[in-house]
């Protein structure tokens, strides 16, 4: 009988929660670090853990040539020899210096590559961010930011169009040992279940990533900074590019099968808004299930195009002949409809004063909510360009407004006054 290649390759190490996949410490994959390594001849002191995907993890270390603080993201073996990644920080970073969102464009400070027990790996250096928008919003009373600091983000993301963090506290002024005593160093032994050795390809012990408290109800004046380019691509390519978006901010052409096309980033950017300014995601569905999350889709923006709706295989599973909604739906995720309109109310905000008006002419949560359903378009082609977004009515005369007031403060404590 010929050998079943079809089950799934038996677990080597003993997982943990919170941490990277430890088998993909083998060949082609991730390479081992432990605190204190240190890469080009010496310069890169390893000192803390800053995160992981993937297909990289992402190290806190001191540059002893400039004296700051950087970080390293180290790729998988089996990706490097790939990656375009500095490539496209380089391109950006190259041209039209006067475009606003190129100050939220992170410098690639070096690029080298080493060989380790696991292959050969490309480490991007880059200066420090701090937090994710959603780990900021999970360390805050009530999830969300004030609504000042969330117009300014919305007009950074909008100038910048792309996955992003928040900005992080200045760590340059802080020794290892304050480091350590700010943002505690947390490790966990790496075991493999047969009790055998696990180096050289994985280290003796993992690290948790360093957690930099951001709390987004207390954040004031926040930078972002597009975080991630190791999936990104340059239009136009000969074939649609693979998206690695995580499942709840893709688009639906994607479940479909469509070419990706630019308007892809805008139906993710508008995914991401709505987090943004209100306290709950867009989409709520916990299983991951891209037919969940295409029901959840449909509940809020309504019926797809007929090419998507007719070909949409587990329809039924969700809706009758008709089209209404099947009332106990036998899946793990159970669709509510609720329109987008609705979704604007449960944003969190509230009809207040301090806030926004709902169905005031002009008033800013329908200005907003505008502009999310020209950007969740089904249809790619009818989603607005980046420079149409920057001309939208919302971003005009809220976003932007906030982010110029953020500059101007800043400018004020640049030039010590105290005029706000």
């Amino acid at each position: 009988m010929a050998n079943d290649t079809s089950q799934p390759p038996q677990a080597v190490y003993i997982p943990e929660i919170d941490l990277e996949d430890f088998e993909d410490y083998t060949i082609g994959g991730y390479h081992p670090i432990v605190i204190g390594d240190t890469f080009q001849h010496g310069r890169y002191h390893v000192v803390h853990k800053l995160g992981f995907g993937g297909y990289s993890t992402i190290w806190l270390a001191d540059d002893k040539k400039s004296e700051r603080y950087v970080s390293l993201k180290v790729l998988v073996a089996g990706e490097s020899s790939k990656s375009t990644e500095g490539e496209i920080l380089r391109l950006l970073h190259s041209v039209d210096s006067m475009h606003p969102g190129q100050r939220f464009i992170p410098r690639l400070l070096d690029e080298f590559s080493f060989e380790g027990p696991n292959g050969r790996h490309t480490c991007l250096v880059r200066e420090a961010a701090g937090c994710s928008i959603a780990a900021s919003k999970e360390d805050s009373v009530n999830f969300m930011f004030p609504i000042e600091t969330a117009r300014s983000i919305a007009a950074q993301l909008i100038m910048g169009v792309s996955n992003f963090l928040l900005r992080g506290p200045d760590l340059d002024k802080l020794s290892p040992d304050e480091l350590y005593k700010r943002y505690r160093l947390d490790k966990v032994p790496v075991t493999r279940i047969d009790g055998a050795a696990v180096e050289p390809h994985a280290p003796p012990y993992a690290v948790y990533p360093m957690h930099i408290n951001m709390a987004a109800d207390k954040l004031v004046d926040p930078i972002v900074t597009i975080s991630d380019y190791g999936t990104s691509f340059i239009l136009p390519t000969n074939c649609s590019p693979e998206l690695h978006t995580p499942p709840l901010f893709l688009p639906p052409e994607d479940f479909f099968h469509e070419p990706i096309t630019l308007a892809a980033d805008i139906w993710t950017l508008g995914v991401n808004l709505y987090g943004i300014l209100g306290e709950r995601p867009l989409f709520e569905t916990l299983s991951g299930d891209r037919d969940d999350i295409f029901a959840d889709t449909i509940s809020t923006l309504g019926r797809p195009p007929a090419r998507w709706w007719d070909s949409w295989g587990n329809r039924k599973e969700f809706f009758e002949p008709d089209g209404s909604w099947i009332r106990n739906v036998k899946r793990i995720y159970t669709p509510v409809f609720r329109p987008l309109h609705q979704r604007m109310w449960d944003m969190g905000r509230g009809k207040t004063t301090e806030t926004c008006e709902w169905d005031v002419e002009g008033g800013e949560m329908q200005a907003l909510e505008e502009l999310l359903r020209a950007m969740l378009a089904f249809e790619p082609a009818e989603r607005p360009t980046a420079k149409q977004l920057m001309a939208s009515e919302y971003m005009v005369k809220w976003a932007m407004p906030a982010w110029q007031r953020q500059l101007g403060r800043a400018k004020d404590v640049e030039t010590g006054s105290s005029d706000s």
